[in-house]
């Protein structure tokens, strides 16, 4: 392999990495088009990604759902935004709970770095099936509190609500599907999603392979250009 085509291995590879790499940078939160409110109810979006269109899809129990209108929940912003969020969401769209029971939400293709904003988990919390930071969180539409995450160990990782939190966590790297508990019963509380982009490809075994030579080689190449 020539140590040219090594240099562009190491640049692929080091794209790679950084895309791995969430920095600031503006979310796209998904629209919510449709959905039926119940115990076994469902709602339907999308996320418009440079482009890409992923649908969305959730399955739970739903309080009520805002697709077009309504009160902007969202309002005041500033506990969805952060040194990683830029914007808040910028609709009405939200997605309320009530209940104890579990909720799923899927990704026709896999997202990167999941935002997960709430509203007013009074006292509540959501048990994940995936491991998450907490983003921020600070007054907002019902009131103020705090987030604290849990690890349960056994992959369970809880998101728990003091007095009125309003806020953002994150679940890092590629998502195409989560599934969470909400942990009591309340009034309601409420939820929307979204995400930097598309997830970028995870490159073969055999594309690694190569990658790895050619950072082996270049670093023997420099190495004999090294004086005595």
């Amino acid at each position: 392999m020539s140590v040219r085509r090594s240099i562009v291995l190491m640049g692929l590879l080091s794209q790679a990495i950084l895309a791995g790499q969430a920095l600031a940078a503006p979310v796209t939160w998904v629209d919510w088009t449709s959905g039926a409110a119940g115990a076994s109810g469902t709602a339907t979006g999308t996320l418009d990604l440079g482009g890409t269109v992923v649908d969305v899809s959730y399955s739970g129990e739903v309080a009520f759902i805002q697709t077009a209108g309504g009160i902007n929940y969202w309002n005041p912003s500033s506990p969805y935004v952060s040194s990683l969020v830029d914007n808040a969401p910028g609709t009405t769209d939200i997605i309320a709970l009530s209940s104890a029971t579990s909720k799923t939400l899927t990704f026709s293709a896999p997202v990167q770095d999941l935002f997960f904003a709430v509203v007013s988990l009074n006292g509540n919390g959501y048990r994940f099936d995936k491991d998450f930071e907490v983003v921020g969180y600070g007054p907002g539409y019902w009131g103020n509190g705090t987030l604290t995450r849990v690890d349960l160990g056994n992959g369970q990782f809880q998101l728990n609500g003091s007095g009125e939190p309003h806020g953002v966590i994150r679940f890092t790297g590629a998502v195409s599907s989560i599934t969470w508990t909400s942990l009591t019963n309340e009034n309601w509380n409420g939820f929307t999603v979204g995400t930097y982009g598309i997830a970028p490809a995870v490159p073969e075994p055999e594309t690694w392979a190569l990658l790895l030579a050619g950072l082996g080689l270049v670093g023997l190449s420099a190495r004999r250009r090294i004086p005595a």
